[in-house]
């Protein structure tokens, strides 16, 4: 059985894939490289494919801020970051983070604080909101955002954390 896969072979298992799975271009191409598909034959692949509507970044994009966000609980900057550092171009990427709503994206910080907030009962009460602050914001929300739910719940975060 030969290890080469031709370019033929490669389009159709990434045709299937794309079909079954939003692909973005990077994930796309690093599937390539590391089948060993020469550049020329990777970049007409690439092609086909978006020509062929089998990888649409918008459509990823989408998919992925939708995802990311309801299921995973993370927040505008963790989802910008993450799809920027997929090479996908930044007013693509803005407008799919800008698609999550203003009321849902308040009302899942506040349940992942209220959330995390209950397995901190034992950490003194001054120390709670700092420890809240920082797991917000690692999960990826804004700052003022994390601050102002703080004080909806009645917590502060004492130190000023800045990113």
């Amino acid at each position: 059985m030969s290890d080469v896969i031709t370019r033929d072979e490669a389009f159709r298992k990434l045709a299937a894939r794309c079909t079954a799975k939003e692909c973005c271009v990077s994930e796309v191409r690093e599937k390539l490289h590391n089948w060993n598909i020469q550049r020329v034959d990777e970049d007409s692949i690439v092609q086909q494919l978006l020509s062929e509507r089998y990888i649409d970044e918008d459509r990823y994009c989408r998919a992925f801020t939708h995802d990311k966000f309801k299921f995973d609980g993370w927040g505008r900057i963790k989802i910008g970051y993450t799809l920027r550092q997929k090479q996908i171009d930044p007013l693509t990427v803005s407008q799919s983070i800008q698609t999550i709503d203003e009321e849902e994206y308040y009302q899942s910080l506040q349940h992942l604080l209220k959330g995390k907030s209950r397995g901190l009962k034992a950490i003194p009460a001054e120390l709670q909101g700092e420890k809240l602050m920082r797991f917000a914001m690692s999960r990826g929300f804004e700052p003022e955002l994390v601050r102002e739910c703080l004080k909806g719940m009645s917590l502060q975060c004492e130190t000023g954390l800045e990113i």
